[in-house]
């Protein structure tokens, strides 16, 4: 029975049945409404309440981590507030800046640091504020009495969007900055003694170039004179023995300079091929010395003009071949050059084959060590220094290539090294051989010789055949029976001189050349004898040997010349030069004497050397350039035992306009003095 309230009851007691209890549902549908929103809202706040208090429970796990963290890490944490008072500081800290009996909070941080910079802490905090994070150096004085240095990192600290202070980080950089210093020392240290080695190989090459240079001179000018074969022999001896000499000394020279990062290489046009043919003519006289078959092999459709340094890849290339002969008795020494072409640039592969004695690979390993060789008794057997293929290395390093070797004990080695050069698209027009149809015969014992000839033919259209040939080639000077009648007969000879040319032709050759055959020689005598009324003997370009010695041509008549040279040996030399030339010279001890014979007399040229007694040639070739009267335009020229850069340098700062480094050739002196003798006068001399 439900109860209800005697009022309602009587408030009801008038109404319906019906609406009676329709009321009573709706209120109780109203109250269970009201009883299951209060439940919903019950769970509601139990959620929240739980998400707080895990919130609160992460929030202290954070801080306690955080708290861990700072009490744990290894670098010193210290947090001041906006006066620069210590309001924490972890462990680290406190271990490196705490003192016995004094409480580390509340302490001025700068009172912590080494520092005579009073205020830097305010200059911080306002430059933190600016840049956000700030990194600076400062020394603190550590419990042992220790001064280390910390490096700062510092940041500022804020509290609900207010500054509160500054946060610094520290990492002890004592050792760092020790081993700063000390690297700076070494590196200092090492500057220092590259300083002094340079000097002193400058000093050394001077001292060496002076007395070499009256060697080569002088036996220059005895080769001149009236000799008998046994003395013309002695002479030569002395003269290659001295340039052998000389070679060690520019190589030692080079290494150095390597060494230093003051190699620089020079970007001008050349001949790639001529640059190998001349290498290969300069050692072709060892070649013939013993058995061994000498070839050079230019890939054909390679261009042939280039941008770049040719002295320094000359270089490389006369110390491989050379290292290449020196260590093959008989067999073949052969030279190649391939690669590819793209759109500026060559790809070039070069590789030096010869039949010597061959190394294991741990010997090769070495080979471009400086003062390496294979074996310990290699230098007493072969020869040499082992500084040439270390400076080969480096200068192929420096243009931006490779360089290595292949080799089998007893079967001989290859040296390759690969490069990238520009190739030269100024240059003239390309030579085009027409060989299109030429039948060729091939009668060679150079095996070698015949395979890279038949290349050289057949790719530009020639045929090889011994059937009715329009062009015989042989390497024999005989003629046998057996020769096809009517065939052009071409002699490449091994011999040199040019009296092999003169029986040539009696014995009805057509043309001769001489071993190593260059290609475009080769392909012009073909064109040539092909031609049209090509009745005459072709010979070789140059009939002259490398070993004859041509007398100086009196070519300087009325030039006037003043030699400032202060050693009496180099006086002779260059005045034994001077007196085949023709000209009027005067020699000076000094500069100070040259200067004085330069105002009171007339001269049109000045040769200086640098390194004089009471006046050097520095200061004699200024007091000239620096004269009033038209003295100042005297052309002067360096002769110099200097061959550095820096001595360059030097002369040319000092006014010295030509430059010529002792050992000179004599031919180089003379054909600058033509130079100068046969250029215009832009003043007159002054009496």
């Amino acid at each position: 029975m439900i109860f209800i309230p005697f009022e309602l009851a009587t408030i009801l007691s008038g109404t319906e049945s019906a609406s009676l209890w329709g009321l009573v549902c709706s209120v109780g549908v109203l109250v269970g409404f009201a009883a299951w929103w209060n439940c919903c809202l019950r769970k509601d706040i139990q959620r929240q309440t739980r998400r707080l208090e895990d919130s609160l429970a992460a929030e202290h796990g954070l801080r306690e981590r955080y708290r861990e963290l700072f009490e744990n890490a290894s670098d010193v944490i210290l947090q001041t507030n906006l006066d620069g008072r210590l309001v924490g500081a972890n462990h680290a800290a406190e271990k490196l800046l705490g003192q016995v009996g004094v409480p580390l909070l509340g302490q001025f941080i700068e009172e912590l640091f080494l520092s005579e910079d009073m205020g830097w802490y305010f200059d911080l905090l306002d430059e933190t504020r600016t840049r956000r994070t700030v990194r600076v150096e400062r020394e603190v004085m550590s419990m042992a009495g220790e001064a280390i240095t910390l490096e700062l990192n510092c940041r500022i600290l804020t509290n609900n969007g207010f500054e509160t202070g500054l946060q610094a980080i520290g990492r002890d950089i004592t050792e760092r900055i020790r081993l700063q210093e000390e690297m700076k020392r070494a590196r200092l240290s090492a500057e220092s003694n590259a300083l002094a080695k340079s000097i002193f190989l400058a000093n050394m090459s001077h001292e060496i170039r002076t007395p070499m240079n009256g060697i080569l001179g002088m036996t220059r000018l005895l080769m001149e004179t009236s000799l008998d074969i046994d003395q013309r022999d002695q002479a030569q001896t002395i003269q290659h023995s001295a340039e052998s000499l000389l070679t060690i000394l520019n190589d030692i020279l080079d290494l150095s300079r390597i060494e230093a990062g003051k190699l620089e290489l020079a970007k001008e046009s050349f001949d790639l091929p001529g640059v190998f043919e001349e290498v290969m003519e300069l050692l072709a006289p060892i070649a013939r010395t013993k058995d061994r078959e000498f070839v050079f092999d230019f890939a054909p459709g390679l261009p042939t003009q280039f941008l770049g340094d040719a002295g320094r890849l000359r270089q490389v290339v006369l110390n491989l071949v050379g290292n290449a002969l020196k260590f093959t008795e008989s067999g073949f020494i052969e030279t190649r050059v391939s690669g590819n072409r793209n759109e500026l640039f060559c790809d070039l592969l070069i590789e030096i084959e010869d039949s010597g004695i061959g190394m294991t690979n741990a010997q090769a390993a070495r080979m471009f060590q400086p003062f390496e060789q294979a074996e310990p008794g290699t230098q007493r057997q072969f020869g040499g220094t082992g500084l040439g293929l270390a400076l080969s290395k480096k200068i192929v390093d420096a243009m931006g290539g490779q360089i290595g070797v292949r080799s089998t004990p007893g079967a001989g080695s290859v040296f390759w090294f690969i490069m990238r050069i520009q190739e030269d698209r100024r240059a003239g027009t390309v030579f085009v051989p027409r060989l299109s149809g030429l039948k060729v015969s091939c009668d060679l014992q150079g095996r070698r010789l015949g395979r890279v000839l038949a290349n050289w033919l057949t790719v530009h259209g020639a045929m090889l055949t011994s059937d009715q040939p329009d062009v015989w080639l042989t390497d024999t000077p005989s003629i046998p029976s057996a020769t096809p009648p009517g065939a052009r007969r071409i002699l490449l000879s091994r011999d040199p001189s040019p009296t092999v040319g003169t029986e040539a032709e009696r014995l009805g050759f057509r043309a001769w050349l001489r071993q190593p055959i260059r290609q475009r020689e080769l392909l012009e005598a073909l064109t040539t004898l092909r031609a049209v009324g090509a009745d005459s003997f072709l010979s070789p370009g140059r009939l002259r040997r490398q070993e004859e010695i041509v007398p100086f041509a009196a070519t300087l008549g009325g030039l006037r010349v003043l030699l400032a040279e202060d050693n009496k040996v180099n006086q002779k030399v260059v005045a034994g030069i001077l007196k085949r030339t023709g000209c009027h010279f005067e020699i000076a001890e000094n500069g100070a004497v040259a200067v004085a014979a330069l105002e009171r007399g007339h001269f049109d040229v000045v040769l200086m050397d640098c390194h004089m007694p009471v006046m050097d040639g520095y200061t004699a070739a200024r007091r000239i350039r620096e004269s009033p009267s038209p003295l100042c335009l005297m052309p002067i020229v360096a002769l110099t035992a200097g061959a550095l850069a820096e001595d360059r340098l030097r002369c040319a700062e000092a006014g010295m306009g030509q430059f010529l480094a002792k050992p000179f050739r004599a031919e180089d002196l003379i054909n600058l003095l033509q130079a100068i003798h046969e250029a215009p006068k832009g003043i007159a001399a002054p009496r």
